[in-house]
Formats: C-alpha cells, structure tokens, sequence
C-alpha cells in the first residue's frame, strides 16, 4: 500500500480490507465548488459498502471538503458488485421521478464487455436515454469499465401490448377537445393468462402518473363522462377523473349490456372513486390514459378537505362578491341556461343570512339570484329566518369636475412665467411613509427656459430598489443631501406666487402638500395647470397621454434613456406645454381661465377622474334607481368602459346605500396622499367604507404602490381610523371574485385574456407574478385576515357591522311575478296622440274580412270559431244556458238560429257588451266555493271565465302584429307568419297571417258561399287535411269556380284552452325590409319603450380550451394533459365575454309603466354607435313581465317580392293547387329534364323547404303528392327525433303509411282528439311531446300513456310520441310551405324569374365564368368539387350548390349572359329574356357590394372611356381589373384615356 494511502486510511479510521494494494494516483481540489476529487488505484472494484464507507469517512473527518468524488481505477474485468451499484443508481434516479421505478430490481447482463440493459417499450427507452451519460460516468467511477447498452425487447413489448388489448381498447373523448375517434380492433374471446402482481393500494396522485406503469391505485372525481359504442360492439366509457393535483382520462370497456349498464349505474358526475389499473401511451391522442375495469372501481367519500363550513355563531355577511356577470373577471359559477348560481346557493348552504351580488359594470345576475332566493323563501314561513338577497352593482364614478386647472385666474398664457416641475419620490403613498428625492422644475415664458432649479433629496433610508431602477438615482447619489423640509422651502421660495405646471399634476402636488403639512409651511395655494388633463381636451384623438407620448406628438426633443428625473422631465414638460399654448392661442383662447371651456358640459364623463364604488339597493324604489344609474353608464356616460357622473349618482341615490369599493375606489386611493378633513370630506360622500383582506392588496406590493404587507395594514388602519373619525360604517368585504382558494386558478387564466372592446384587465401587468385570492371567505377566515386590528375591531367589521348593512336593506321583488302574462302595452292610433280602443279595432277587423270571405251572415261554425278564439266559449256558453231557460219549447233549428244571432250581435256590440253578460252569469252561478260575493271576488271569477284573445287581453298583441304585417305589406313585401299563429283564425282575419287553420273547404271568391261538406254530409276535412288538395268544384249558387282553402288546425295549439298560453306571435319580414319594421316600433310605442332583446355572450368550452392551453404555453408549461385542460376549461367556460341583441326580438315597455321598472338596458357588445338599445337583462329573464315581438328577417319574402318585380306578375294570384308545380316533388317531367341531367333526384332544386341534400332525400322517400304531405314534410325536416329512427322507420317497415305518420304538434293533438280523448288532455299530451319531455319526464309521462291507452291509440303512435324531442308547429309548416310553393310555380312557369331571383337571394358563393361557358363546364366543376370529398372548403361547398341549381338551369335551356358594363347590376340577377339571366358584379369573385354599386352607378353616370378610366372611377383594384380583363368584360375598351397622335 502506498504510503499516502495509508496515512488517509489511518487518519480517516478506516481499516483496509479491499483496500491493501490501493495508492492515490492524485487528488483535484476545484475551488469554484469546493469538490475534491480523488483519484484511487486498485486491484479490483470495492464492494459498495466499503465504497460508501470511505466516501462518508473522507466528508466527516475533513470539515471543509463541501463534496467528493471518489474514482477508482482498475483492470479487474470480473464485475463483481455490478448489480449493487447499479440497483443504487436506480434508487437515485427513483428519488429524482416515480417514472423510474419502473426499473427496480431490473439487472444488467453483460456482452462484449458492455453493460446490456432491457427496456420494454418505446418510452422506457427514453427515459433510460436522457440518463445514459450519468449512469456510465457513474458506473466509470465506481471502477467498472464497460459502457450501457440499451436494448429494447419488441417481443416483451408486444407481449405488454397484447395484455393491455385484452383490457383497453382506445377510444378518445368526445368533449370537443380531443382528437379524432379510432377504429377499435376486434378482441380474440380466449383470455390470454398472464401474471398479475400483487395489487398496490397506496393512493399515487395523479400528477404523478408520469409514464407506463401497471398495478397501481389512484383516487379523484369524475367531472365528466363519455360513451361510446364500437361497431364490434364495445361499450367505451371515457371518464374525465381529477384529484385537484392533475387530470386524465379513465377508460373502461366492456361486451356484457348487463356489466355496461352497472357502471353506468355506478358512475356519476361529481362523486369520488378509487381506482385501480393500468397507465399506458394513447397511441391516438400520445397521451398517457389510465384503463380500468368495473370490478376495479369503488366508490369513497367526498374528501373532507373539499367541504368548506363556516361554524361561527354569528356569520359575517359578504357585501362585495362578483359572479360570471363580471366580464372576464368573475369566476363564482352561474349558468344562464341551467339557472344555478353558485354564490347564492352555497351561502344558503352554509347558513349565512344573505348575500350581494355587485357585478362589474350590471346586474345581469339578478334574475337567478332572485330566483334562487324567492324559491328557498317560499318554504320559511318566518321573514327573519329568510335569506336576503343584496342587489347592488359594481361601478365607475367619474368626478364632475376635470382639474385642468387647480386655482384658475385670468393671467394670460402668453407673456406670463410659468414654473413647470416634476417630482421624484420614494414611492406613491404621500400621505403614508413616502417622501420626495428630488424637484427638479424650470421656469419658461414664451418658449425660452429662464431659470432652473434641481435638487437631490436624502430620504433617510434606502431608496426601494423598483425606483432606482425607474430614477437612476441611488442611494449614494442622495446620500449626504438636504433633507425634504429645506428642498421644500427652498423650491417654494423659488416658485414664489407664479402659475405651475405639472404632468399628471395631482400626484406631484400631493407631495408638496403633504411636505407642507408635515413641516408646517403652510398651505399650497398655488394656481396649477395639469398638462396631462390638457392633453386629454386638447388631443381627443389620441389615446395615449403620457409625457413620452406627448414629446412625440408635439415634435419635443427627447431621450427615453434620461426620462424619469425630474429636471429632465420639467424640461420636456414645459417645451410641450409651450406648444400647447400655441395650439390653444388659435382657438382663440388666451387666458388661464379660458382653459376651463376646453371640455364642454356633456362630454365631463370622459376627462374626469375615475374611482370604483359599489351600489346596493336598499328598497323597491332603490332598484329602480340602480337600474337607471346602470343603464346611463352603459349608454349616455359610456366611454370606453360604462361610468356614471357623481352628480348623476347622487340625484338617482334614493333608495340606495353607496359603498366605497375596492382599491381602485376613491378613499383607497386618496387616503394614501390625503388626510384629516380633506379626506373626511371624501368619506362623506359614502353610506360606507369598505377594506379588504391584506393577502387582497397583495398585488400593490409586486406593482411598488405599496413596500410590504405592513405597509398595507398601516394604510387599513388609517382609513378605518378615519372612516370612524367621519361617522360612517367601516365594513370588512372579501371583494369576491372565486369562490375557493382552489379556484384561483380559473381567474387567473382568465384575466390574462383580452376583454372584448375593453383592452387588458388590470392585473394582467407584466409586474404582477401571482395575483390575490379573491375567493370567499368563511367568518373565520375574515377575522384571522384581521387579526392585526385586534379582536374587538375586528369583529366590529367583519361580523357587526357587515350585519348592520344586511339589516338596512328589504326583500325585493327584483322579477315581478305576474303570472306569465306580460303587460299589455297601449296602441297608438295613426296620429300618434290617442290610442286605440284594442278589443273594439280587433272586433271590426274580423268581421269584416269575415264578411268580406264568407258573406253577411256567417256560417255558425265560422260564427263559433270567432267567438272561440275572442273570448274562449263562455259567450257561447251563456247563450246557450240562457235560451235554454227562456224558449224552452223552441225547435233545435230555430234554436240555433236564434242562438248564433244572439252571439254575433253580442259579438259585434263589443267587449262591455260581453262583459255584462258573463258578469250576470258569473253572479247567477256562484257558489260557496267562490266565497263572500264582492265586487273584488266577482271580478276575478269573470276574470277566470274568460278565454280567447280579447278575454285573456292579447288584443293589443293581435293589433300590434296587424299593424306591423300591414306597415311591410304597404311598402310592397309580403310578410310570413312562424310558430303556432297561423293556428288563430282570428290571426288570419286580421291579415296576420294567410294560413286558414278552418278545416278543408270551399269558398266562393264572388258571392262568398262557403262548403265544408261534401255531398254525403261528411266534413270535407275529415278526409283532406289541407283545402289545398280538394278537387275542383263550381259555386252551387253563382257558377264560379270556388276556391279552396284551410289547413285544419285547432286553435288551442296556439293560446290553450283558456288563454293559459301567453301568444309568441312570430313573423318573418323580407330582410330588406326587417330594419324598416324595426324602425316602425318605435313609432307604434315610442322610441323609449322599444328595446331590442339583449343576450349575454359567454366563453364557450372550447374557447375556454384554448385560453388554458394559451395560458400554459405562456408560461413555458407544454405538458399538460388534455383532460386538465378540461378540467380547467369548465372553470372558465360560462364567464361573461360580451352582450349581444337578438336577431329580430323586439321587447315592448308599457307606456305606463318604464323600462327601469323591469330591467337596465345598455348598447350591444358596448358599442354606443348601435342604433339601438337593448335590455340588459337575457330577455328570457323577463319573458314573463315585457312583450316580445320576434320581427325576423327571411330570404322568401325578399325572393318573392323580386320575382314579382322581375315579371311584372302577381305573386298572390299564384294557384296554390297547381299540378305541373306539384309534380315537380316526384318528378322532373315537367321541368324537361331528366334526373341524370341535372344530378338530382328530384325537381325541387333551390325550392325552399324542400331543396337541401337531407329534404331532397326525404321527397325522394316519401313521394309527396298533396300539400297535406308537403306540410307534413315540412314539420318532419325540422322537427327533432321525429323522422329520423322514428317516422322513416315506420314507412319502411310498413307500419303506417306516410300520410298518418306524426309530422306537427297540431297532428297529436287532432289524432289524439278524434280517437275520443278529452281535447284538454289531448292538448296537455301534445304539449308535453312537442317539448321532448317525454324521454325526460318518465313519471308524467307514463299517466300520459296510460290515458292514451284507455283510449285504444295503438302502440306505433305512444312509441313515436316518446322518442319525439322537438316538434315543429303545423301553421309554421304551412307559412313556409305557401311560401315555397309558390316560389316552386314560377320555377315550373317562368323559370327565367326563378332562376335570378334565387341567385339574387339565396346564393352567396359563385364560379359565374363556368356558368357563363355552360352546362359542360358547370357539371365539369361540380365534378371537381364533389372529388374533394370532405377536403373542400365551406366556399367550395356553396360554389357546388349554386353550380347545381346552374345546372339544372342550362339543362331547361337557360343560359348566363356574359357580363356588360351597362347592363350588369351591383347585386341583383336581371333578366334579358325568358331564356337569358344577366349576372351582377358582385357574383365576381372577390368583388364586394360596395364595389359593385359604384361600378352600376358610374355605369349609369357616364360610359367608361377606357379600362383606366373604369378603374378610377369605379375604385377597383389591379387584381380584379385584371380578372374582369380575362373574362372578356372591357373587350374592345382602350387600356389608357390619352390620345395618341401618331
């Protein structure tokens, strides 16, 4: 042994086995790290303990060797101890990351000297890769001198894989998020046996599940499942299970229905489960997936750390918490659609005794608060134990007053001195423990620096590090300066009484004034001009105002480098403001005074100072009030972001106690420069005065606003202090914005994206690292915040006081419950000033279209119908009860004429005509049960009887509607009727609608005879459906032939039995005359009694998807699951984005009531140049209260009235009953072409209703020959779940035939009549079918069944009723299908006129040059299209639709003129000759309306007298001027307008 050796070993105290023939080849001692490396010779590797005990012994006896390498060098080959090395590697690695476990008690072999070690997979290999160069120069060090070779098993590779088959098939979520699905391959039945290690019961966190590993447990909740069904016939259940560390997907798969249906017995959204399995690579999604199976799965308790209680016996009351309403801000959940908030129904859960809801900007939470609310009230029958609702708003208050100038006087802004300085200080509180480091100012008159001053500060201790780095000035550059007192006097002294200027004045002129008061020099009076105010009036165009903004604009020179001290500063703001003074010396304003008039009056709310405050309504009247304050600031004060003036604020604060918000609010704010009665003054102005938790400010302190956490707290004391001082309740508010700590997360993705239209979010700054826990906190939370204030404070503003305010505030209706029925609004006659007397204009317009259609004397059923729908049957009823007890002995014929005579003269006589004679009956039957007779009472039960449209007060409704179809119709477009109006006969009278829900009939257009039977007596439409399909027949009285008319539908589909279903009278205008319909509303009611329907936009899941996806890759973080994006997404999703309007509702205000009464309003998505405004609250919100009219805009009534222009015709005039056009739905015969011509099955190309892929199918299936079948057709298309896997099936499987299959609502409802059930429980079936709620709804549903099973309805017809989710109405169907039809005649008659007015209307995608060259080139096209498959783009896919129609168009013969600069319209297909369509321009591709109107105007100015000319005057681009030139449009036309002389 080498006598060094020795020595260390015997200084060590080690003995030496295995070491005897060792010596020291050297020993490296690296400085940097102090790591001594010993270098060793021996005769054979040492055993690992011996290696670890000379290592160890070496550290302990020299105590400044920080670290060691031992190296031992040896020939030995013998691999001795190899494997104890390398299981202690592995150990190592197993402590860096679990993946590597995996690799526990793995050997090596050796081969050819290298060190051979098994991977099994792909992804072990990569693991073991990225650890290669460590473990050889480890395995080096110990003395092995081989190298690590990796070999990866393919046959144990695919052993693994094959076991996993056997328990996984991959199939990838459908959440929306994922990618696409695979084919599932097909499992062998025999069971592959392999050994299954002893199962792990230890819980491993999700996070953990880094790699592929088996047998292995993890816990978490399901927040979502997926089911899916292979064509081999596997049930794949994808479960999205996080345990709030990660997320991943679970998977599950199963053969057996009876194993299918227990897991999805035992699996539920929001439970907890442990499960066992697998984690392997999703070679779909390359993601790792956890496969389990149901015997795997156990079901556990929800973690008690996820319940969150608050015990205190006296809770506190939260008075400042946002929901989702806030936009891009709040995260506290509500869901629009499901009506949940989490707010509301936790703090109900927790016991609390109320709650506010002060969202940013509005309230758009209210309505399901309020109901949430009113709903848990309902059951507590002792108003002090109900839960309170706070209702309030988080706004933006703007001072009155912009201070341009502080102190103004008439000095005069040229020839005067001004002082223009700018301060430097230690931090932004001048009130608290911030100070000045340096003044630096000049003085200028006219342009020219005549003095200066400059001077250093030494504040006495450090200078914090964030305003060096802003300042450049250190704390050895102010050490050994004046102090504050003496700078101040000194610059005070220089300044003496003359006029000063400053950028953003206020923040320096706190620091002068706070030195003066702090040293006792008195009070700053000095006149001030803030140059930042004066930039705001002055440069309204720009948006940026700081000083480095300024010195660009007005040309000062500048270096960004030396910006940031104060005299550099002065002197760059005093060269600006010398400019400004020029600019203000042209207008004409010359003195200091004269700054004031820059900003006028009306426009103070986008200059003054802002602050945030909070509004809680205390009252009913308080409400309104907030309302109002709610809708001028999203509308008249908007700028920017919604903002109310304080003047405004305090004439509506009736009603109202005025909060003052969070640090962005007034007394945070100035009670960090201000104190004493300044700032008692501003707490005046507050009911109360709210401070949140420090940990909430936290983000000052990352911003410099504020040093330290103490800091903050001194800051909570002062205004405490103060607000006691001022009288004033002092609260403690969470400023809720989350509702646990947990759910941070969500918020911060969220704040981080742009708010539409409103820029940045405050806490999105570069500066804040982590922003606050804004969440909910329970009374102990709160009082621990506030622990520093000393318990009995503490619990003054957290618990007492808080309650005090709860105990200020009503119960408020914030919904009116009026039970369902909307106000009536009042209609104004033609001359605006009187209104019309509803029920009396509603009585004439029927009757006298009646009379007009069926003669003087009406046919009784006609007669009972009108009565029906007007009043419901109590008319009826009373006459009949009546006659019966005076002419008892009269014949029944006689009876019933004297019967209908009664009832038309009661009819016509009028609404207190009616009244009277129900009144009488009401008093002659009343009974015990209606209790003591009084006016009152009797008025209700008359109330009750009382049915119809006049009896349930839907007149106004009915006139409104007749007023605005006859406004369109009178400016030449037809208008459609939707939904279920078309049901009301009454409707149709009125000119409403021109479906006639009477049953089949004829009617004599001259002497107005009418038949409804045939000449066996049987009513025509017990056997026609539609009077459209009756066969031809002459008037019996006059000759002529009759016409045929009705479409049989009971009225009841549309307003119930007894006017228990509010009318949704829906009407589809020609979108170019929508606007003009709109408008007109205004006129009918009043331009303050019009709002459009306002909706909220959300973020929708799969934009939530990529904000968190964003969100991560921000941060570098590019691992991240797919289900904890998810995850994270559903946290986010829901958040309000933005407001939007509906496309065609209109909501009615009553004159006599106002809009504040029900709702704010604001402009849509915020933009104040909307022509209209909108109710702030989701329309459906206040369905109940308001009127909606849905004034929609359609492409049918546009195309008709085209045509109609086009030809010169009558569209009205079109026979509704023509053959030729009717067999265009089975044939294409009478068009002249064959079905392979024009690559269709049927001839209703481009015919509405019936021209798209899936209802061309459906004609070619089911062979339409009536209009009955076409409307049935028609409800079938757009119903849900009532053609497909339901009608379809029964005509193929020839259970019924297509003709008595369930098309429309109105078919349950009259089948289910005429198989003898009761019409108010076959009207409660249809409407319990039509609504899906069958397959929702079992209980209910199985008493429906019952009932019509008593009634002998067959089983195919409750089958096809249960499996229905949405029914379209049958007088909806018949609207579009009057409509389509008669668009179809001209396609059969004048196809010219079809053809233009349907490229005109309906095409928005061309390729107009094939269809200039012809039917081959079209087909050519299509073709090449058709070929892309699902590779073609959307504009591909509409240019193959408008070549189709083109088709068929060249197939009959008619051709694509070639564009002409004169002939050619802007947008409009005109027509040349009945075989000839002239195209517009902007059928061009790429060229746009606005082009094309300027080329067909200039085109009608002036000719074109060259290309060049064309192109200037028309301003059309290069690329389209040399488009048009390939296409032959300015052939013959001179390039250039000069002349040439040679």
């Amino acid at each position: 042994m080498q006598d060094k050796m020795e020595k260390l070993l015997n200084q060590i105290g080690m003995s030496k086995d295995y070491l005897e023939n060792s010596s020291i080849n050297k020993i490296i001692v690296y400085d940097k790290n102090n790591l001594w490396e010993f270098i060793i010779d021996n005769d054979k590797v040492l055993p690992i303990y011996i290696y670890e005990e000379l290592c160890n012994k070496i550290m302990n006896t020299f105590n400044a060797i920080k670290d060691i390498h031992i190296i031992i060098n040896t020939d030995d080959d013998s691999n001795n101890y190899i494997d104890d090395y390398f299981d202690k590697l592995i150990d190592i690695l197993c402590n860096e990351s679990v993946k590597y476990k995996t690799f526990i008690d793995r050997k090596l072999s050796i081969k050819d000297g290298n060190y051979l070690f098994d991977v099994y997979n792909k992804a072990e290999l990569s693991y073991m890769t990225e650890k290669k160069e460590y473990l050889n120069t480890m395995l080096n060090r110990y003395g092995f001198n081989g190298n690590i070779v990796f070999n990866l098993c393919s046959e144990v590779e695919n052993d693994i894989l094959n076991m996993i088959e056997k328990d996984k098939m991959i199939n990838v979520p459908t959440g929306g998020f994922t990618p696409k699905k695979e084919s599932v391959p097909e499992v062998k039945v025999e069971e592959k046996k392999y050994f299954r290690p002893k199962r792990d019961t230890s819980i491993t966190p999700i996070k953990d599940l880094l790699y592929e590993v088996d047998n292995i447990t993890i816990n978490g909740m399901i927040f979502g499942m997926d089911f899916f069904e292979s064509k081999s016939g596997y049930k794949i259940i994808t479960l999205k299970v996080t345990d709030n560390s990660d997320s991943i997907y679970v998977k599950m798969f199963t053969k057996d229905n009876d194993e299918y249906a227990r897991i999805k017995d035992l699996l539920k959204v929001g439970s907890w489960y442990n499960f066992y399995g697998k984690v392997a690579m999703d070679k779909y999604s390359n993601e790792l997936t956890f496969t389990t199976r149901y015997k795997d799965v156990e079901k556990i308790e929800k973690p008690v750390a996820e319940k969150i209680v608050d015990d205190a016996p006296v809770k506190r009351v939260e008075l400042h918490a946002h929901t989702m309403m806030s936009q891009m801000d709040g995260i506290t959940g509500i869901d629009l659609g499901k009506h949940t908030c989490e707010l509301v129904s936790k703090c109900i859960d927790m016991g609390y005794r109320g709650v506010a809801i002060t969202d940013h900007s509005g309230c758009q939470a209210f309505p399901i608060a309020y109901g949430i609310i009113s709903g848990h009230n309902k059951g507590i029958e002792d108003p002090s134990k109900h839960f309170k609702g706070l209702y309030g708003t988080e706004l933006t208050v703007v001072d009155d007053t912009v201070d341009i100038v502080v102190r103004s006087d008439d000095r005069p802004l040229s020839g005067t001195t001004f002082v223009v300085f700018d301060t430097e200080t230690t931090g932004f509180n001048a009130g608290g423990t911030d100070q000045m480091i340096e003044i630096g100012a000049v003085k200028i008159k006219d342009g020219n620096i005549i003095d200066r001053f400059d001077e250093l500060i030494d504040p006495g201790r450090h200078i914090p590090d964030k305003i060096t780095a802003l300042t450049c000035i250190t704390d050895d550059m102010v050490k050994g300066k004046d102090k504050e007192e003496n700078v101040t006097k000194r610059f005070l002294a220089w300044t003496g009484d003359l006029p000063m200027v400053a950028h953003n004045a206020k923040f320096d002129i706190s620091f002068i004034s706070s030195a003066m008061k702090k040293y006792n020099l008195g009070e700053f009076k000095s006149t001030v001009i803030d140059t930042l105010e004066l930039s705001r009036a002055i440069d309204t165009g720009y948006s940026r105002h700081s000083l480095s903004a300024l010195v660009k604009r007005y040309n000062v020179p500048w270096e960004e480098d030396a910006h940031h001290r104060a005299d550099y500063d002065a002197e760059g703001t005093a060269y600006v403001f010398h400019k400004m003074i020029s600019k203000l010396t042209m207008q004409n304003l010359s003195k200091i005074s004269d700054l004031d008039k820059l900003i006028p009056k009306d426009e103070i709310y986008k200059f003054g100072r802002t602050y945030h405050f909070n509004a809680i309504a205390l009252n009913k009247k308080g409400l309104k009030n907030l309302f109002k304050i709610i809708s001028l600031a999203n509308t008249t004060y908007l700028y920017k972001t919604p903002r109310i003036l304080r003047s405004k604020l305090n004439e509506l604060r009736d009603g109202l106690i005025i909060g003052s918000g969070c640090y962005e609010s007034e007394v945070f704010i100035e009670s960090r420069s201000k104190e004493g009665e300044e700032l008692t003054n501003i707490i005046n102005f507050y009911d109360y005065v709210e401070v949140q938790p420090p940990e909430v400010y936290g983000h000052l302190i990352q911003t410099s606003d504020f040093k330290d956490e103490n800091e903050i707290k001194e800051h909570i004391k002062k205004i405490i202090t103060a607000t006691k001082e001022a009288g004033k309740i002092i609260v403690a508010t969470g400023d809720v914005h989350h509702f646990t700590r947990e759910d941070k997360i969500y918020r911060e993705i969220i704040v981080n994206q742009n708010v539409p239209g409103g820029g940045r979010h405050p806490l999105a700054k570069s500066s804040i690292t982590s922003i606050p826990s804004q969440h909910f906190r329970t009374t102990k939370e709160m009082l621990n915040d506030f622990a520093f204030l000393g318990e009995e404070l503490a619990y003054e503003i957290v618990v007492t006081n808080t309650n005090k305010v709860l105990d200020m505030t009503c119960e408020i209706e914030v919904i009116i419950d009026t039970g369902g029925i909307p106000f009536s609004p009042r209609v104004k006659s033609d001359d605006g000033k009187s209104y019309l007397d509803c029920p009396r204009v509603v009585t004439d317009l029927v009757f006298n279209r009646a009379k007009d259609w069926y003669g003087d004397i009406l046919p009784h059923n006609i007669e009972e119908r009108i009565s029906t729908e007007l009043y419901g049957n109590i008319v009826y009823k009373c006459w009949e009860e009546k006659l019966k007890n005076e002419c008892p002995n009269i014949s029944n014929e006689e009876f019933e004429s004297k019967l209908f005579e009664n009832l038309h003269n009661t009819l016509i006589s009028g609404y207190d005509t009616v009244k009277k004679l129900v009144t009488n009956y009401a008093r002659e039957h009343w009974v015990e049960e209606d209790g003591e007779l009084t006016d009152k009472a009797l008025e209700k039960k008359v109330k009750k009887l009382f049915g119809g449209v006049i009896g349930g007060g839907f007149d106004p409704i009915y006139l409104i509607a007749q007023r605005l179809v006859k406004h369109s119709n009178d400016e030449g477009f037809l208008v459609g009727s939707r939904g279920s109006v078309g049901s009301s006969f009454v409707a149709t009278m009125m000119g409403i609608t021109e479906v006639n829900p009477l049953p089949a009939h004829y009617r004599c257009l001259k002497c107005k005879h009418s038949i409804f039977k045939d000449d066996d007596g049987k009513d025509l439409g017990a056997t026609y459906s539609s009077g459209f399909d009756l066969p031809d027949k002459m008037c019996p009285v006059c000759g002529e032939r009759l016409y045929k008319d009705g479409q049989d539908m009971p009225f009841a589909t549309f307003l119930g039995f007894n006017a228990d279903k509010v009318p949704d009278i829906d009407l589809n205008f020609s979108d170019l005359n929508q606007a003009s319909a709109h408008e007109y509303t205004k006129v009918l009611f009043g331009v303050d009694n019009v709002y459009r329907a306002g909706t909220i936009g959300t973020v929708a899941e799969k934009t939530a998807f990529g904000f968190v996806k964003g969100y991560f890759e921000d941060k570098g973080i590019m691992n991240k699951r797919s289900c904890e994006i998810e995850r994270l997404a559903m946290g986010c999703t829901g958040v309000k984005r933005t407001t939007g309007q509906h496309p065609g509702g209109i909501v009615v205000v009553p004159d006599y009531m106002d809009v504040s009464d029900f709702t704010p309003f604001q402009f849509p998505a915020e933009d104040p140049t909307s022509a209209w405004r909108t109710t702030h609250f989701d329309y459906h919100a206040i369905d109940q209260d308001l009127l909606k009219l849905d004034i929609l805009g359609h492409s049918d009534p546009t195309q008709l009235r085209l045509i109609q222009e086009l030809s010169g015709t009558d569209i009205l005039k079109v026979p509704l009953d023509d053959k030729d056009t009717m067999s265009i739905f089975t044939s294409t015969k009478v068009l002249g072409v064959t079905n392979e011509q024009i690559m269709c099955d049927t001839g209703t190309l481009g015919i509405p209703e019936f021209g798209t892929p899936f209802t061309i199918s459906m004609v070619a299936e089911t062979k339409p020959t009536t209009f009955a079948e076409l409307i049935k057709i028609s409800g079938l298309s757009h119903g849900t779940d009532v053609w497909l896997g339901n009608a379809q099936e029964l005509i193929k499987n020839n259970i019924v035939p297509f003709k008595d299959v369930i098309g429309c609502r109105d078919d349950i409802m009259v089948y289910l009549m005429y198989h003898g059930v009761e019409p108010i429980k076959a009207f409660k079936i249809m409407e319990f079918v039509r609504k899906g709620k069958a397959s929702k709804d079992p209980e209910t549903w199985a008493k429906h069944k019952e009932t019509m099973e008593k009634a002998g309805i067959e089983s195919w017809f409750i089958d096809s009723c249960h499996k229905i989710k949405y029914m379209f109405p049958k007088a909806h169907a018949a609207a579009y299908v009057i409509s389509a039809f008669r668009i179809a005649w001209y396609k059969v008659h004048m196809p010219v006129y079809f053809y233009a007015s349907w490229y005109t209307t309906k095409a928005t995608d061309f390729n107009i040059e094939a269809m200039i060259r012809g039917y081959d080139s079209i087909k050519n096209a299509i073709i090449e299209i058709e070929n892309k498959g699902f590779d073609a783009s959307n504009k591909e896919n509409g240019i193959s639709e408008s070549l189709k129609v083109a088709l068929e168009m060249a197939a009959r013969g008619i051709k694509v003129a070639p564009y002409n600069l004169y002939k050619s319209k802007g947008s409009i297909f005109t027509v040349e000759d009945d075989k000839t369509i002239i195209p517009p321009f902007r059928a061009i591709d790429g060229l746009g309306d606005v082009v094309a109107k300027n080329i067909e105007k200039e085109a009608a100015r002036a000719p074109f007298i060259s290309i060049e000319d064309f192109q200037t005057r028309c301003k059309v681009s290069q690329t389209l001027i040399d488009k048009m030139r390939t296409m032959g449009i300015f052939e013959g036309m001179p390039e250039t307008s000069q002349l040439s002389l040679f």
